[in-house]
């Protein structure tokens, strides 16, 4: 790389040079490009005619209580909606993370007042740094069964399918070498995904592409920053809130136990660990308030 762009922290800089398609970041600058998405999932679907007409990175879609933010929401060519989710953090229910994703954008895709047999389709495709599902397999689809008498399980067709696709089971196909290459770190080229190739070079290989990069992190830090504050900020309001809410109940406390009149202050005192100098001045103030 022969440019190096002054404008931008060298953290940021270094932090850019390292990031990988499966990094948030990266992957939600690449999902811009519809021919990209494109590309994915016709490798991980085997469907190697699907058309992707719209692609939108970090779309937010709102449920009754909550918000979700995609990676890439697509639009295909039958109509259909879908989206590609990347996850590295192993820490998460990722099948109920699944689950709500494909309930909240089918809610919120379905115009009011639709007939249930015309509700969107849906596809999620769950890509992770992990073997979410335990199984061994580069790729699973998931669908919902329905089991018959005679012991078998066939496929309910409801228009939700789910894809759960990882990087670390390789089993030889064009699918674990796509799932590979979203772990590199350097520009690359590999003739069957030539869309995907001609994106990371730009953003690895041209000032243009280095610099959206650049912005890109920086913009995520600072929105990292934002939130942390803000959590930083309830957690000591909800603090202070439970602080004055203890402090009440003891001064409560206090006075219920002076009005019994069966304790001395020094005995209540002790008994709610407050100074004697306080509870004479609440039994003076109650004192004077009767006369």
């Amino acid at each position: 790389m022969d440019f190096e762009l002054k404008q931008y922290s060298k953290a940021a800089r270094e932090t850019a040079k390292n990031l990988r398609i499966i990094d948030d970041t990266l992957f939600r600058l690449m999902a811009k490009n519809k021919k990209v998405c494109q590309e994915i999932l016709r490798t991980l679907l085997d469907m190697p005619e699907l058309i992707v007409i719209r692609s939108d990175a970090q779309y937010t879609i709102t449920s009754l209580h909550r918000e979700i933010i995609i990676d890439a929401f697509c639009i295909l060519q039958d109509g259909s909606y879908c989206n590609i989710e990347m996850q590295k953090d192993d820490s998460n229910d990722d099948i109920g993370r699944v689950r709500f994703h494909a309930s909240t954008m089918t809610a919120n895709l379905t115009p009011k007042g639709t007939d249930f047999d015309n509700i969107p389709d849906v596809k999620i495709i769950y890509l992770t740094e992990y073997d979410a599902l335990n199984n061994g397999q580069t790729i699973t689809h998931v669908t919902r069964c329905m089991r018959l008498k005679d012991g078998r399980y066939v496929p309910v067709n409801d228009g939700e399918d789910i894809y759960f696709a990882n990087t670390c089971v390789n089993d030889g196909t064009d699918k674990s070498e796509l799932m590979k290459l979203m772990l590199r770190r350097d520009a690359f080229y590999n003739e069957k995904f030539p869309a995907i190739s001609d994106s990371i070079n730009y953003f690895k290989k041209t000032k243009g592409g280095f610099n959206k990069m650049c912005k890109a992190v920086e913009e995520y830090a600072q929105s990292v920053a934002q939130i942390a504050t803000a959590e930083a900020n309830k957690r000591a309001e909800e603090a202070k809130k439970e602080s004055e809410e203890a402090k009440k109940k003891v001064n409560e406390t206090i006075k219920n136990l002076l009005s019994a009149g069966k304790l001395s202050i020094e005995e209540i005192s002790y008994a709610v660990s407050e100074p004697v100098e306080k509870i004479k001045a609440m039994a003076d103030e109650m004192n004077g308030s009767k006369n």
